[in-house]
């Protein structure tokens, strides 16, 4: 059985806790992830459902184990770098970059089946059929976009020529687009309605006429100092994937079947951006870790101009 439990003081985690064995004061071990405030949570159910069953399945051979969230929110940054010096965190997910793959030991299995990669647009409610006529990436270049500083969507965008605009704090990102301090605000597939019901007190929607795409998995990261978790992370993913139940979690999960459901895909237009700080070993010819299929060629479409 197991459960979730916030820190409510500063621990000086052992190697053994943060690869989730037993401590040697006798307690039970302890996967410490960040905080999920209310703004990351609602999108982030999913792993949070996930992980309790990799630690299940993995329990004969490395023991039990309890999720704990930190005592306090961390910024994108300072997570990378407990993760990196293996204090403190000892596990996190994200958006995959080849930066990101220097610093720490990423579980490469697509956790959302390639959804953060397909990205719906958030914009001002009178503005909702702003991108009616867009067809091209050129159509979208005299739009401004809200992305967060250390996000890899930043430089896909920048890379493929659209106008950016960041903002260091997740939360003011929403702040600045009901401003009309910029025009679009790029979520991905399973972020945007729970984020919009959360920010139900704004005037912002969703676009209903496109959706940005490119390969953009989403991992599990550990700290390079840390291969036992990386190896009970990673085996736990396999198991669940082979036996069927990362893909029940997955489309059971509520926020990911309601985006699926309601945000019609096929109707809309599909504008393919060109991401090349992917890291090696995406598998994105592997059509079992996808929900939509890859269009590998999507750096070489003419429309893209930099």
């Amino acid at each position: 059985m197991y459960k979730l439990i916030v820190l409510t003081t500063f621990l000086a985690l052992t190697n053994s806790a943060m690869a989730c064995f037993e401590q040697p004061n006798g307690q039970p071990a302890k996967l410490v992830i960040p905080l999920q405030e209310p703004t990351k949570l609602v999108h982030n159910q999913f792993f949070l459902t996930l992980l309790p069953q990799i630690l299940a399945v993995t329990e004969e051979e490395f023991g039990p184990c309890e999720l704990a969230f930190y005592k306090q929110p961390l910024s994108s940054a300072r997570v990378a770098a407990y993760l990196n010096q293996n204090k403190v965190i000892g596990l996190n997910w994200a958006s995959a970059s080849s930066e990101r793959d220097k610093q720490l030991r990423a579980i490469k299995i697509p956790l959302l089946k390639g959804l953060m990669g397909h990205r719906i647009l958030l914009l001002k409610k009178d503005n909702k059929d702003l991108l009616k006529n867009v067809k091209t990436v050129e159509d979208l270049k005299p739009f401004v976009f809200g992305l967060g500083e250390s996000w890899p969507d930043t430089y896909i965008l920048k890379y493929n020529g659209l106008k950016i605009t960041t903002a260091a704090h997740y939360d003011l990102l929403f702040k600045m687009l009901d401003a009309g301090r910029y025009d679009l605000l790029s979520r991905g597939y399973s972020e945007a309605l729970p984020e919009l019901e959360l920010h139900s007190d704004k005037d912002i929607t969703y676009d209903e006429h496109i959706v940005l795409i490119y390969p953009l998995p989403v991992y599990f990261y550990v700290s390079p100092k840390n291969p036992e978790l990386a190896k009970r992370i990673e085996k736990g993913l396999i198991t669940l994937v082979n036996n069927g139940q990362f893909d029940k979690l997955f489309y059971n999960s509520p926020d990911i079947a309601q985006s699926l459901a309601v945000l019609n895909f096929e109707k809309r237009t599909k504008i393919y951006l060109c991401n090349t700080y992917i890291p090696e070993g995406a598998q994105l010819d592997n059509p079992a870790l996808w929900h939509f299929p890859n269009k590998v060629d999507t750096c070489n479409v003419n429309t893209i101009k930099r």
